[in-house]
């Protein structure tokens, strides 16, 4: 949703605009002077929390794990993922 205000509107208003957008982050808030759009007011992006993307590469990577065998062929295992 996107909402026009002046920019002595959005002086006035900031404080409220800026909770607003804490409590709904899709809105953005188009400032105009003399009726032209000069600046947009709209939340950041949402930041991944620390470690998320880790955690889903362990995960990944544990669900492609190979059963351990008694012995291992290096050639085969290189061909393997030479010549997919």
């Amino acid at each position: 949703m996107t909402t026009h205000l002046s920019i002595s509107e959005a002086r006035r208003l900031l404080p409220s605009l800026v909770q607003r957008l804490s409590h709904h982050p899709d809105q953005i808030f188009q400032i105009s002077v003399r009726n032209r759009l000069v600046a947009e007011l709209k939340a950041p992006p949402q930041i991944a929390k620390k470690g998320l993307a880790a955690g889903l590469l362990l995960a990944l990577a544990r669900g492609r794990r190979k059963p351990r065998r008694s012995s291992w062929n290096v050639a085969q295992d290189v061909d393997s993922h030479l010549y997919k």
